[in-house]
């Protein structure tokens, strides 16, 4: 008896046929736009009035600055100015004397008579001072052409 009852309540309830899903070959639904979006054929008519999403206030333009040519190492790369006399050694013959540079960061450089810097050559040797001849085409003409540096007396750096 059990079973006639379930199997008159599955003949009761018919189930639905399955339905095959819809073929590959038909093409997906378009795209719904954006909320916020605008037509591609809109444009916008200014009217005279002015963009407020653009800054009024142009930005400066800047100049391009000089190229700087990197200055070759060792004594060839200080400036007449950066160099330091801190020790002059003289000798009864003149082409023997010899000063110590210190450049900037330390470093210290024996240069003799005719040895050059970057904007200078050594043109004389003396007890207590250094005489340099400057040779920079950009050096102003109101400068001096030769320039002394007294030997550094004592004060330590």
């Amino acid at each position: 008896m059990i079973l006639l009852v379930l199997s008159g309540s599955f003949a009761a309830f018919p189930q639905a046929p399955q339905q095959k899903p819809p073929a590959a070959a038909t093409a997906p639904p378009e795209e719904a736009s954006p909320v916020l979006s605008v037509s591609k054929d809109y444009h916008y008519d200014a009217r005279g009035r002015r963009d407020p999403f653009v800054n009024p206030v142009p930005k400066p333009v800047e100049k391009a600055a000089p190229a700087v040519t990197p200055r070759p190492t060792g004594l060839k790369g200080v400036l007449v100015t950066e160099a330091d006399i801190i020790g002059i050694v003289v000798s009864r013959e003149p082409s023997m004397n010899l000063v110590t540079i210190q450049a900037p960061g330390g470093k210290r450089y024996f240069a003799r008579i005719g040895d050059a810097l970057y904007d200078g050559i050594i043109k004389s040797i003396n007890a207590d001072s250094v005489t340099f001849a400057l040779t920079a085409s950009n050096a102003d003409p109101k400068l001096p052409r030769e320039i002394e540096r007294k030997l550094r007396s004592g004060e330590q750096k």
